[in-house]
């Protein structure tokens, strides 16, 4: 292990300034995970890091010095408390920062059981939120159109909570034309729909779209899908947060095929 205490080490640069630029994490098709949550459920789904840097708290700990045994051969260097501290992306850093290789496209099927579609959703949090609320409710893939914030940014990797490895992430995804081949249900989540989402059956494949809060579904998109159904709201706001929207939809779809299953079982 290598430890670093000068901020002009060629490695302490390079990882700055992938922490800083989000053109830079592109270009270098890798991505910063910051703590241990992150880098666990990396090294859970099977795959590992290609670099990780430490401080003196995180050399001392036991669940991080149990991480990076597990990501070996992964290079490894001790940074000085306050080099580490600059390129932590948290307010209350865990000890560990991993660089990792950004998995390429995936590609979801026409036939997949349930899978996430966002249009235009470009808040950070919102978009790893809505990852993790699509892993939790068992979703296989999740498709961004081109005008979402990008998946692996450190702020949607925080908000996902480690969701990003139990999907299927396809970014600048043609929305449209996957709607067009989709053979199960899709669904575009639509404050001014008639239809309520808890009269649709959900209980076969389907595909929810949602789209950003201030300009709702690409009115093409929209059309595309074969169902339009709203959340019903009997309160005094005119819409939901579209993480909120989202996930009360991927849980709908949860409780109706449980119900589902229950009710055969008898």
């Amino acid at each position: 292990m290598k430890a670093v205490t000068s901020r002009e080490n060629a490695a302490y640069k390079a990882a700055a300034k992938l922490v800083a630029s989000a053109a830079e994490r592109r270009k270098r098709g890798l991505s910063v995970l910051d703590g241990t949550h992150l880098l666990a459920a990396l090294l859970d789904s099977g795959r590992v890091p290609e670099e990780l840097f430490i401080d003196a708290r995180g050399a001392a700990d036991g669940e991080v010095r149990r991480l990076v045994e597990r990501s070996s051969p992964a290079r490894v260097t001790l940074l000085a408390d306050a080099l580490f501290n600059a390129i932590s992306t948290v307010d209350s850093p865990t000890g560990v920062i991993s660089l990792v290789r950004t998995p390429g496209p995936a590609k979801a099927p026409p036939d997949a059981p349930l899978v996430l579609l966002l249009d235009g959703i470009q808040d950070p949090g919102n978009v790893g939120t809505l990852l993790r609320s699509a892993a939790a409710a068992g979703a296989t893939h999740a498709m961004l159109s081109p005008a979402c914030a990008f998946a692996w940014s450190p702020k949607v990797l925080r908000a996902a909570m480690g969701a990003h490895f139990a999907l299927g992430i396809v970014e600048g995804a043609d929305l449209a034309a996957y709607v067009g081949a989709y053979r199960g249900t899709s669904i575009a989540l639509a404050a001014h729909a008639r239809a309520s989402l808890y009269d649709v059956d959900l209980t076969g494949p389907c595909a929810l779209i949602v789209g950003s809060e201030g300009a709702g579904l690409t009115p093409s998109l929209e059309a595309a899908a074969k169902v339009r159904a709203g959340i019903p709201m009997p309160g005094r706001m005119e819409s939901l947060n579209a993480a909120t929207a989202g996930s009360l939809a991927l849980f709908e779809c949860v409780r109706q095929r449980a119900t589902r299953t229950k009710g055969a079982g008898r």
